[in-house]
């Protein structure tokens, strides 16, 4: 059976915001960013990850083990995010305690917040 981390609560309830420049987005205290909604095709500059090793950011690489040396609390493959420009209407998922974009006049992103 898999962790239910968010507690049952529905995304979005506990607040979002929305950008479309360049300032750091950061949660309230003791919540991290839980989504993010392209509202317009966008690349981020800075995701920071709550837990580098199980999340991936645009700092370390997450998941990013030799192949064979996996563990029970991170596998291999993963790189870190870099230049990736995410297509309008995608939403991802993940757990950061900050992000930033770059500047975009057409939409932007929305940020939803979670525990």
């Amino acid at each position: 059976m898999a962790a239910n981390i968010d507690n049952g609560v529905i995304l979005g309830a506990l607040g979002s915001t929305h950008t479309d420049g360049t300032g750091e987005v950061i949660p309230p205290s003791g919540m991290v960013i839980a989504a993010i909604q392209f509202i317009s095709k966008n690349t981020p500059t800075a995701l920071v990850a709550e837990n580098q090793d199980k999340f991936f950011s645009t700092a370390h690489a997450a998941n990013s083990l030799g192949s064979g040396s996996e563990t029970v609390d991170e596998g291999s493959g993963g790189i870190a995010l870099s230049n990736c420009e995410f297509p309008a209407g995608m939403t991802i998922y993940g757990r950061w305690r900050s992000a930033v974009f770059s500047a975009d006049s057409t939409g932007g992103v929305i940020c939803y917040f979670g525990y």
